[in-house]
Parts: structure tokens; sequence; C-alpha cells
């Protein structure tokens, strides 16, 4: 038994650590968002739905100007009674092929809808490639900007331990109060909390970002993630991505398919007026005596004299095509507001960022740094450098979120546009 037990345990064991090294054998990926954005493309269910729905439209445009299947009719003719009254002997039997052509030019109308109807196919894969790739950014942006702020509270706990030391001190020495030491680590157990938040947002992003790229929740991401550098302020001028928006952007490139589709119903729609033809041709066989077989040809021709349910559909494919019309016109202008708000907000953020960066923040901390040398030689009071510490925070939060909302800006951008800038 107690050997039974160990030889349990040992294969227990070789379980878990084969599992603990299956776990780690799983790489740490996203050094950088261009390579979460290759493995999102590669991997993400969703783009790999929307490029089979292309691929299924791509392939009804080789069908769409086929000919419909000929048919093949058997006709048994002039059957004799016989004496009982039932059906007798076959006199003649009949074998035709018969083939439907549609009236001239509808089979061209039938495959520029089906092209259209792809086009429209390949814009919404390009807008879900474009709109998954977005995600990835934002997402990638935020991981950024969390591990930011967790270096920061990192940072002022730091500042925050040193200042309850020298409170403490000061305490023990008689030179300050005991509100000071209180208050100093009321504030230091304030960002411990903070730090304890942020490491869980930072782990509810790490899923996030996982999810897009079809890895588990728990996969390994790198710690200290990149942002992408942004374009220049002449890539990112109004004039110039505009131009780009309009004539490539999947969403403005969908509705102008929609346009195109409607436009070759409605043609098609008024060329219904023109008729159908059958054409067959066949082997009579004759089975009576001295009676020769032979071949027969037809055609049939459908008479197109219902013109009032012709012209309600002519009215409905109009009207189909207007509200197409009308829909993109507005789209476009959704379009270029969007764009316009991007702009201008990422300008915005930019402009704050370099400002907090190269005045506020140095000067800020100047001032930490001078209100801690103070209060170590008791020229100041511990309420200087908490509010020291407050305004370093203050301005490194709008650094952070500048940064951010620079990323998120440029992700948009380059949404509307459909590709990197």
């Amino acid at each position: 038994m107690k050997a039974t037990a160990i030889w349990m345990v040992l294969w227990v064991g070789l379980l878990l650590s084969g599992s603990v090294l299956a776990e780690e054998a799983v790489p740490a990926v996203g050094a950088s968002v261009e390579e979460l954005l290759v493995l999102a493309r590669r991997l993400n269910p969703e783009l790999a739905a929307a490029a089979l729905d292309a691929d299924a439209a791509q392939a009804r445009v080789q069908e769409a100007d086929a000919l419909p299947d000929p048919k093949l009719l058997f006709i048994l003719d002039d059957i004799d009674k016989n004496a009982a009254g039932w059906p007798g002997r076959v006199a003649t039997r009949k074998y035709t092929l018969q083939q439907e052509i549609p009236g001239w030019g509808k089979r061209d109308l039938k495959r520029e809808i089906a092209e259209a109807e792809s086009r429209e196919m390949t814009g919404q894969q390009d807008d879900r490639i474009a709109e998954v790739a977005m995600k990835v950014k934002v997402a990638y942006a935020d991981y950024h900007r969390v591990h930011l702020s967790m270096d920061l509270t990192d940072e002022l706990i730091q500042v925050m331990l040193v200042l309850v030391e020298f409170a403490r001190f000061r305490y023990g020495q008689g030179l300050g109060s005991q509100q000071e030491a209180t208050t100093a680590e009321a504030e230091r157990g304030g960002l411990a909390v903070e730090r304890v938040r942020l490491e869980k947002e930072r782990h509810r992003i790490r899923s996030r970002l996982n999810a897009l790229v079809n890895r588990s929740p728990n996969a390994p991401l790198v710690e200290h993630p990149h942002l992408r550098p942004l374009p220049s302020e002449a890539v990112l001028a109004y004039d110039a991505l505009l131009e780009r928006v309009l004539a490539a952007n999947p969403g403005l490139r969908m509705g102008q398919a929609r346009v195109d589709a409607a436009d070759g119903s409605s043609r098609l729609v008024a060329k219904n007026g023109l008729p159908d033809l059958e054409v067959g041709f066949g082997l009579v066989d004759r089975q009576m005596e001295g009676a020769q077989s032979g071949f027969e040809a037809m055609v049939r021709v459908n008479l197109p004299v219902q013109w009032g349910w012709r012209r309600a559909q002519e009215r409905e494919e109009a009207a189909k095509k207007g509200a197409a019309v009308e829909r993109l016109s507005a789209q476009r202008l959704q379009v270029e507001s969007a764009l316009r708000e991007a702009v201008l907000s990422l300008e915005e953020a930019r402009q704050v960022e370099k400002v907090t960066q190269d005045s506020l923040l140095p000067q800020t901390r100047i001032a930490l740094q001078s209100a801690i040398k103070g209060y170590e030689t008791g020229s100041t009071d511990a309420v200087t450098v908490l509010d020291a510490v407050q305004r370093l925070k203050k301005f490194q939060i709008e650094r952070i979120r500048a940064l951010f909302e620079q990323q998120v800006r440029l992700a948009e951008i380059e949404r509307l546009v459909g590709s990197e800038l």
C-alpha cells in the first residue's frame, strides 16, 4: 500500500509539473502592437468568418450569368386503349431537350449585380479588419497606460514611505505632530489601494487583448509594452487624410457597392419587359407501321403583358436605389465629421502631452524635491510635501491620459482610412 501511494503521488506530481511546464511554454507576445495585429489578422475568428463570407460572394459572381439548367422532356403520345379500357400501345415517343435563354442583356446585369454584392462583402471584410485592428490598438494603448500608472504609483509610494519615516522621526523627536505621521501614512495607504486596482485592471486588459488574438485569457503578454510613434504632422493633416478616407474607407466602399447593386437591379427590372426565350430540339419515334421517325424543334416566348406589376417593380427598385444614394451621402458626412473630430482631438492631446512633459512635470519635480528637503530641515511642514506629491500625481496622470488619447485617436483615424498611416 505504501509503495502504491508513493507511485500515485509521483504520478500526480509529474502531471502537475507537466501542466506547469506547458503553461510556461506559452510565449509572451505584445512587445509591439504590430506583433499583436499580425496575430489578430491570422487568428481572430471574426476575421476568418468575414473572409469566408467574401469568398462565398466571389463564388456567386462566377455563377450569376450562367444559363439555367436544360430540361429533358419525355412524352408518350397517341396511346391507344386496350380491350379493358386501359392505356395500351404507344404510337409515338418524343425525347426533347429544352433550354431557357434570358432576354438580351439580362445575364450581364445579373453578373454586374453579383460583382457589386461581392465588392460589398469585400468592403465588409476590410471593415471588420479595420475594426478589429482598432480594438487591438486601443487595448494595447490601454495596457501601456495602466503600466505607466503602476510605475507612477510605485514612485509615489516610495516618496510617501520616505515622508512617513521623516514624519515618525520628527514626531519621536518632538519636532512634529502625530497628525503629520498619520496623514502621510493614510496617503501612502491610499496609493497602495490604487496600486491593487491598477493590477487588477492590468489583468482585465490582458484578457481583452488575448481574446482579440484568439489566445487564452491568462496567456502571458510582455509586461513593458512600447507605444507606436505618432506619424508626422504632415501625414496627419486633415485635407490629406480626407482624400485618403474618401478613396479607401471600407464603409464608403460598401455603400458605393450597394448603390451599384441597386442600380443594376433597377436596370434589370426595366429589361424584364423583354421576353425570355425557351428553345428545344427533340427526337420523334413513331411506332406505327409505315410511319417515319423524325425530329421536332420548338421556340417558346413569354409575353410580358403585366404592365402594372412591372411598373410597380420599377418604382420599387428606383426607390431602393434612391435610398442607397441618400445613405451613402449621409455616411460620407459622418465619416468627414468623425475624421475632423479625431484629428482635432489628437492635436489637442499632443499639445497637452508636450506642455506637461516639457514644462509642468520638471517644475513639479523640482518643487517636490525642494519640499522634501525643506521638511528634512524643518523649514516646511508635511502638508507642503503632500501638496507637491498631489501636483506631481495630477500632472503625471494628465501626461498618461494625453498619451493614451493620442493612441486612441490615431487608431480611430486609421480605422476610417482602413489601413495604417
